[in-house]
Protein backbone atom coordinates (compact mmCIF):
# COMPACT_ATOMS: atom_id res chain seq x y z
CA UNK A 1 0.00 0.00 0.00
CA UNK A 2 1.28 3.37 -1.33
CA UNK A 3 1.84 5.64 2.19
CA UNK A 4 -0.12 9.18 2.63
CA UNK A 5 3.07 10.91 2.25
CA UNK A 6 3.90 9.56 -1.29
CA UNK A 7 0.06 9.94 -2.27
CA UNK A 8 0.83 13.54 -1.32
CA UNK A 9 3.79 14.20 -3.27
CA UNK A 10 2.37 12.81 -6.34
CA UNK A 11 -0.96 14.46 -5.71
CA UNK A 12 1.32 17.91 -5.46
CA UNK A 13 2.87 17.41 -8.61
CA UNK A 14 -0.78 16.91 -10.34
CA UNK A 15 -1.62 13.39 -10.49
CA UNK A 16 -5.26 13.31 -9.78
CA UNK A 17 -5.18 9.20 -8.90
CA UNK A 18 -3.55 10.10 -6.21
CA UNK A 19 -5.52 12.68 -4.42
CA UNK A 20 -8.63 10.74 -5.19
CA UNK A 21 -6.54 7.79 -3.01
CA UNK A 22 -6.05 10.29 -0.01
CA UNK A 23 -10.04 10.44 -0.31
CA UNK A 24 -11.06 7.40 -0.18
CA UNK A 25 -8.69 6.20 2.38
CA UNK A 26 -9.65 9.18 4.92
CA UNK A 27 -13.27 10.27 3.90
CA UNK A 28 -14.93 7.99 6.59
CA UNK A 29 -12.13 9.67 9.32
CA UNK A 30 -12.84 12.79 8.38
CA UNK A 31 -17.33 12.37 8.22
CA UNK A 32 -16.54 10.58 11.72
CA UNK A 33 -14.92 13.65 13.11
CA UNK A 34 -17.29 16.17 10.92
CA UNK A 35 -20.18 14.43 12.30
CA UNK A 36 -19.01 14.93 15.91
CA UNK A 37 -19.43 18.79 15.37
CA UNK A 38 -22.79 18.88 13.62
CA UNK A 39 -25.74 17.14 14.43
CA UNK A 40 -26.82 15.82 11.16
CA UNK A 41 -25.59 13.21 8.29
CA UNK A 42 -26.28 15.60 5.56
CA UNK A 43 -24.54 18.59 7.12
CA UNK A 44 -21.82 16.01 8.14
CA UNK A 45 -21.57 15.09 4.43
CA UNK A 46 -21.70 18.70 2.86
CA UNK A 47 -18.64 19.69 5.74
CA UNK A 48 -16.67 16.78 4.21
CA UNK A 49 -17.19 17.36 0.42
CA UNK A 50 -16.32 21.22 1.69
CA UNK A 51 -12.67 20.00 3.18
CA UNK A 52 -11.45 17.63 0.08
CA UNK A 53 -12.06 20.61 -2.15
CA UNK A 54 -10.54 23.33 0.25
CA UNK A 55 -7.56 20.42 0.80
CA UNK A 56 -7.60 20.10 -3.26
CA UNK A 57 -7.05 23.67 -3.75
CA UNK A 58 -4.56 23.97 -0.52
CA UNK A 59 -2.38 20.48 -1.58
CA UNK A 60 0.22 22.87 -2.92
CA UNK A 61 1.02 24.47 -0.09
CA UNK A 62 0.56 21.16 1.90
CA UNK A 63 4.28 20.64 3.85
CA UNK A 64 4.11 17.57 5.21
CA UNK A 65 5.08 18.80 9.12
CA UNK A 66 1.78 17.15 9.89
CA UNK A 67 0.42 13.87 9.51
CA UNK A 68 -2.58 14.35 6.02
CA UNK A 69 -5.11 13.34 8.68
CA UNK A 70 -4.11 16.23 10.88
CA UNK A 71 -4.17 18.70 7.90
CA UNK A 72 -7.90 17.35 6.96
CA UNK A 73 -9.20 17.78 10.56
CA UNK A 74 -8.02 21.13 10.40
CA UNK A 75 -9.32 22.20 7.37
CA UNK A 76 -12.36 19.95 8.59
CA UNK A 77 -12.28 21.90 12.12
CA UNK A 78 -12.33 25.30 10.20
CA UNK A 79 -15.13 24.60 7.66
CA UNK A 80 -17.61 23.56 10.62
CA UNK A 81 -16.34 26.49 12.21
CA UNK A 82 -17.72 28.46 8.92
CA UNK A 83 -20.53 26.94 8.75
CA UNK A 84 -21.53 27.95 12.54
CA UNK A 85 -20.88 31.63 11.65
CA UNK A 86 -22.99 31.35 8.67
CA UNK A 87 -25.97 29.56 10.21
CA UNK A 88 -26.49 27.92 14.12
CA UNK A 89 -25.96 25.02 13.63
CA UNK A 90 -26.83 22.03 16.10
CA UNK A 91 -24.73 20.76 18.07
CA UNK A 92 -23.65 16.82 18.10
CA UNK A 93 -26.22 14.64 19.65
CA UNK A 94 -25.62 11.77 21.38
CA UNK A 95 -26.03 9.37 19.22
CA UNK A 96 -23.27 11.07 16.60
CA UNK A 97 -20.89 11.53 20.10
CA UNK A 98 -21.13 7.46 20.71
CA UNK A 99 -19.86 6.59 16.91
CA UNK A 100 -16.76 7.33 18.42
CA UNK A 101 -15.00 3.98 18.90
CA UNK A 102 -14.02 5.22 22.69
CA UNK A 103 -17.66 5.76 23.35
CA UNK A 104 -19.20 2.90 21.39
CA UNK A 105 -19.33 0.32 23.80
CA UNK A 106 -20.12 2.56 26.91
CA UNK A 107 -22.80 3.68 25.07
CA UNK A 108 -24.30 0.28 24.88
CA UNK A 109 -24.01 -0.28 28.74
CA UNK A 110 -25.52 2.89 29.91
CA UNK A 111 -30.00 3.55 30.18
CA UNK A 112 -31.53 5.87 27.83
CA UNK A 113 -31.61 8.43 30.58
CA UNK A 114 -27.79 8.38 31.24
CA UNK A 115 -27.10 8.77 27.33
CA UNK A 116 -29.59 11.93 27.65
CA UNK A 117 -27.70 12.97 30.42
CA UNK A 118 -24.77 12.83 28.11
CA UNK A 119 -26.28 14.34 25.62
CA UNK A 120 -27.20 17.37 27.38
CA UNK A 121 -24.52 18.21 28.92
CA UNK A 122 -22.30 17.42 25.74
CA UNK A 123 -24.94 20.27 24.42
CA UNK A 124 -24.16 22.55 27.26
CA UNK A 125 -19.74 22.49 26.96
CA UNK A 126 -18.65 25.55 24.78
CA UNK A 127 -17.69 24.93 21.65
CA UNK A 128 -13.72 25.23 22.36
CA UNK A 129 -14.11 22.77 25.35
CA UNK A 130 -16.32 20.40 23.02
CA UNK A 131 -13.47 20.24 20.27
CA UNK A 132 -11.11 19.59 22.52
CA UNK A 133 -12.68 16.74 24.09
CA UNK A 134 -13.62 15.25 21.11
CA UNK A 135 -10.19 15.49 19.70
CA UNK A 136 -8.29 14.15 22.76
CA UNK A 137 -10.81 12.41 24.66
CA UNK A 138 -12.86 10.38 22.14
CA UNK A 139 -10.51 10.52 19.19
CA UNK A 140 -7.16 10.23 21.40
CA UNK A 141 -5.10 12.71 19.91
CA UNK A 142 -2.81 14.79 22.25
CA UNK A 143 -2.38 18.12 23.18
CA UNK A 144 -0.33 18.89 20.73
CA UNK A 145 -1.66 17.19 18.05
CA UNK A 146 -5.29 18.67 18.84
CA UNK A 147 -3.83 22.29 19.07
CA UNK A 148 -2.54 21.98 15.79
CA UNK A 149 -5.99 20.97 14.32
CA UNK A 150 -8.25 23.68 16.50
CA UNK A 151 -5.63 26.26 15.97
CA UNK A 152 -4.52 26.66 19.61
CA UNK A 153 -1.21 25.70 21.31
CA UNK A 154 -1.24 22.59 23.69
CA UNK A 155 -1.45 24.13 26.85
CA UNK A 156 -4.68 26.03 25.63
CA UNK A 157 -5.91 22.57 24.17
CA UNK A 158 -5.05 20.85 27.70
CA UNK A 159 -7.05 23.25 30.02
CA UNK A 160 -10.05 22.85 27.72
CA UNK A 161 -9.63 19.12 27.79
CA UNK A 162 -9.73 19.41 31.71
CA UNK A 163 -12.82 21.98 31.80
CA UNK A 164 -14.48 19.72 29.37
CA UNK A 165 -13.81 16.84 31.89
CA UNK A 166 -14.77 18.77 34.93
CA UNK A 167 -18.01 19.72 33.63
CA UNK A 168 -19.54 17.12 32.06
CA UNK A 169 -17.97 15.10 35.59
CA UNK A 170 -20.28 17.34 37.42
CA UNK A 171 -22.88 17.61 35.00
CA UNK A 172 -23.57 13.65 35.45
CA UNK A 173 -22.93 12.94 38.53
CA UNK A 174 -25.93 12.02 40.41
CA UNK A 175 -28.63 14.13 42.26
CA UNK A 176 -28.36 13.67 45.87
CA UNK A 177 -31.73 13.47 46.37
CA UNK A 178 -32.32 10.67 43.81
CA UNK A 179 -29.75 8.70 46.09
CA UNK A 180 -31.51 9.06 49.29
Amino acid sequence: MVDDRDLVARAQRGDDHAFELIVRRHTDTVWRFARRMVADDATAEEIVQDTFVKAYRALGRFRGDAAITTWLYTICHRVCLDGRRRAHVDVVTLDAACEADAHAVLAREHSVDDRLSLDAAMSSLPDDERVAFTLVGVLGYSHEEAGAVAGAPSSTMRSRYARARTRLATALQPDERELG
